[in-house]
C-alpha cells in the first residue's frame, strides 16, 4: 500500500516537471519522430506564439517598441527612436501584431490543406466527411481550452493571487506611475462574492462567442488576448464554406476566386479573412507544385535524380522574398508614416481599412510572402523543423492562453519587487529590474504552458475526436482542424 502511494506521488511530481526534462529524470525509451513535410508550419506557429508573449511582456515597460528605428514625428526630438531593437527584422522578436497575421495565414493553410488534396483527387465523398469533421470539431477545439484558461484566472482571483498585482497594475493612474510602457491592459476584477464572480466570468466568456461582426474584437477581461479566438472561428467557418463552394470548379477558377477574395477583403476592412484565404491559396499552389514534381518522376521513373535542382536565380529570388517578408512584417504599429523605409508603404494601404487597423495590411502581405517562400525552400524550413521549434509548436496554443495569466501576476510582481532592489531612477536600473523579472516570468510561463498543453490541450483533442465519433456514423480519424499534420501520438496545437 505504501509502495503504491509512493509511486503515485512520484508520478504526480514527474508530471509537474516540464516534458522536455522527463528523460533526464526517468529512463524513457527513445522513439524516432517522423517529421512531416509541413511540420515547419507548426514550428513557425510556435515561434509566433513566443514572440506574442515577449510583446505582451515588453510593452508594459517600454514605449518605443511600437515605433520603428529612426521615426521622427516631432523635429524637436530627432533622436527619440534610435534603439537597436527598433530596427526592421530585429523588432520581429517582440512584434506581436505581425505574429497574428502569421497565425491566420498558417491557420488558413492548415484548415484547407487536406480538403484541397481531396478536391484535386476528385474524392468528393471524402471531402464532405472531412469538412463535416472540421466544422464539428473546430468550436470545441478553439473554445474549450479558453474556458479552462479563464477558469484558472477565476480561481486565482478567488484565492487572492491577483490581490498584489491588482494593487499595482489595476487602476490605470496607479499603473502609469509605476510602469512606463504605452499599453495598459485591464486587470480582471475581483468581485465581493463567489456568485458575482461566477456571473461575471460567464458574461465575459459569452462575449467570445460573438462571431457575427468584424467591426469590433470581442474579448474577455479574464484574458484580453483572446480577441483572436472569435476571429479564428469565424474565419474558419467562412473558409470551410469557400472550399465547399469551390470544390467542383476548375483549378484555375478556384485560384482566381481565392485571389480576388484576398484582394477584395482588404478593401472591405476584413484583413483577417484575407489572411485565411491566402493560406488556402498558398496550400493549393504548393499542391500543384508537388503534383508537377510527381508527374516528372512518372515520366522518367528510372532517373537517378530524386529532385530537379532549383536554379540559382530561383533560389536567390526565394531568399530575397523571404527577407522582404521579414521587412514587411516589421511594419511599425505606430507612426509608420514618419518611419524611414515605411513612410512610402503607408501611402499604399487600401483605403477600406480602418485607421486603427491599417498596419495589418503589410503584416498580412509579409506573412503571406514568408509562408510561401519558406514552403519553397528546405533550408528555410530547417529553422522551424528543429527540436526547439517543434516543442514551441506543441505548446503554442497553451502558451498563447497562459501567458496573459502569468504576465499579469508573476510578471508585474517580480519586476516591481526587483525594482525595490535595483532602483528604477536611471535607465540601467529600470532595465535591470525588467531583465531580472524576465528571467523569472519567461521560464515559469513556458512551464505553465507545458502543463496546460499536457493536462488540458491534449485531453481536449481526444475529447473532440470522441465527440465527433459519437455524432457521426463515420469519423475522419486523421483530421484535427487545428493541426497541420501529425503522427497518431502527437497532439500539438
Amino acid at each position: 500500500m505504501l509502495l503504491g502511494e509512493k509511486k503515485k506521488l512520484s508520478g504526480f511530481l514527474l508530471a509537474l516537471l516540464p516534458s522536455f526534462v522527463h528523460h533526464l529524470v526517468v529512463d524513457v525509451p527513445h522513439k524516432p519522430t517522423r517529421v512531416s513535410p509541413t511540420a515547419w508550419l507548426d514550428g513557425a506557429r510556435g515561434w509566433a506564439a513566443f514572440c506574442v508573449f515577449l510583446r505582451h511582456f515588453e510593452f508594459t515597460y517600454h514605449r518605443a517598441g511600437a515605433r520603428s528605428y529612426g521615426t521622427v514625428k516631432d523635429p524637436k526630438f530627432p533622436n527619440e527612436n534610435r534603439h537597436l531593437l527598433q530596427l526592421p527584422i530585429l523588432r520581429l522578436l517582440y512584434s506581436g501584431e505581425a505574429m497574428v497575421a502569421i497565425f491566420f495565414v498558417i491557420s488558413g493553410y492548415a484548415l484547407s490543406l487536406k480538403a484541397l488534396k481531396l478536391i484535386r483527387k476528385s474524392s468528393h465523398d471524402q471531402l464532405m466527411r472531412t469538412l463535416t469533421s472540421s466544422i464539428l470539431r473546430r468550436p470545441f477545439r478553439l473554445y474549450l481550452p479558453c474556458l479552462v484558461s479563464t477558469l484558472i484566472v477565476f480561481v486565482a482571483l478567488r484565492i487572492g493571487i491577483y490581490d498584489g498585482p491588482n494593487a499595482i497594475a489595476g487602476p490605470e493612474d496607479t499603473f502609469r506611475k509605476i510602469f512606463l510602457g504605452w499599453a495598459h491592459d485591464p486587470q480582471p476584477r475581483i468581485l465581493p462574492t463567489f456568485w458575482e464572480q461566477a456571473r461575471d466570468w460567464t458574461h465575459e466568456n459569452l462575449r467570445l462567442f460573438d462571431i457575427f461582426t468584424h467591426k469590433h474584437w470581442p474579448e474577455s477581461r479574464y484574458d484580453v488576448h483572446l480577441w483572436t479566438i472569435p476571429q479564428e472561428f469565424r474565419c474558419s467557418m467562412v473558409l470551410f464554406l469557400t472550399i465547399a463552394g469551390l470544390a467542383l470548379v476548375r483549378t484555375r477558377v478556384r485560384i482566381i476566386t481565392l485571389a480576388l477574395l484576398v484582394a477584395c477583403s482588404f478593401q472591405a476592412d476584413a484583413w483577417e479573412l484575407s489572411a485565411f484565404w491566402s493560406g488556402a491559396l498558398i496550400a493549393e499552389a504548393n499542391l500543384i507544385r508537388q503534383e508537377q514534381k510527381d508527374n516528372r518522376v512518372k515520366v522518367d521513373p528510372f532517373s537517378d535524380e530524386e529532385e530537379e535542382p532549383r536554379s540559382q536565380w530561383s533560389t536567390a529570388l526565394t531568399y530575397c522574398g523571404f527577407v522582404l517578408s521579414l521587412f514587411l512584417l516589421s511594419y511599425p504599429f505606430q507612426e509608420a508614416e514618419f518611419a524611414p523605409g515605411y513612410s512610402t508603404l503607408s501611402k499604399l494601404i487600401p483605403s477600406g481599412l480602418r485607421k486603427e487597423e491599417r498596419y495589418r495590411f503589410w503584416h498580412c502581405i509579409g506573412a503571406m510572402l514568408m509562408i510561401y517562400t519558406t514552403s519553397l525552400d528546405g533550408l528555410l524550413q530547417t529553422f522551424f523543423n528543429n527540436s526547439l521549434s517543434r516543442y514551441l509548436g506543441n505548446i503554442s496554443f497553451a502558451l498563447y492562453l497562459m501567458h496573459g495569466f502569468t504576465l499579469k501576476t508573476i510578471g508585474y510582481v517580480s519586476v516591481y519587487n526587483f525594482w525595490k532592489i535595483t532602483g528604477k531612477e536611471t535607465l540601467f536600473q529600470y532595465e535591470s529590474g525588467f531583465v531580472l523579472g524576465g528571467c523569472v516570468v519567461i521560464p515559469l510561463t513556458i512551464w505553465a504552458a507545458d502543463l496546460f498543453w499536457r493536462g488540458v490541450d491534449v485531453p481536449i483533442v481526444k475529447f473532440t475526436r470522441w465527440f465527433e465519433q459519437s455524432l457521426l456514423p463515420y469519423a475522419d480519424e486523421n483530421s484535427d482542424p487545428l493541426l497541420i499534420e501529425k503522427s497518431p501520438r502527437e497532439h500539438q496545437p
